[in-house]
């Protein structure tokens, strides 16, 4: 095996790793996550509920931003209208 290859499995092995916390969030991971679409998440940041960043092109959402998006959601017991 190469030593390009072993540093390729390595830096996958890495990134799969259950103790590598998860930072940020692309809108689509997020929905994905949340078992929402996307349109809502993009709803709910125009809202002011869940803050977003531009990274370039792609919108992010840090994790804990989802952390206290998602214990807001919980403390109401249902969606805020």
């Amino acid at each position: 095996m190469s030593e390009v290859q072993v540093r390729s499995q390595a830096k996958g092995a890495d990134s799969e790793s259950p103790s590598t916390p998860k930072l940020g969030w692309t809108l689509d991971e997020l929905a994905r996550s949340l078992g929402v679409s996307v349109p809502f998440i993009r709803l709910e940041v125009k809202r002011g509920r869940l803050r977003a960043a531009h990274l370039g092109r792609r919108v992010v959402v840090l994790d804990t931003e989802v952390r206290h998006y998602l214990a807001r959601a919980s403390e109401t017991g249902r969606s805020w209208r």
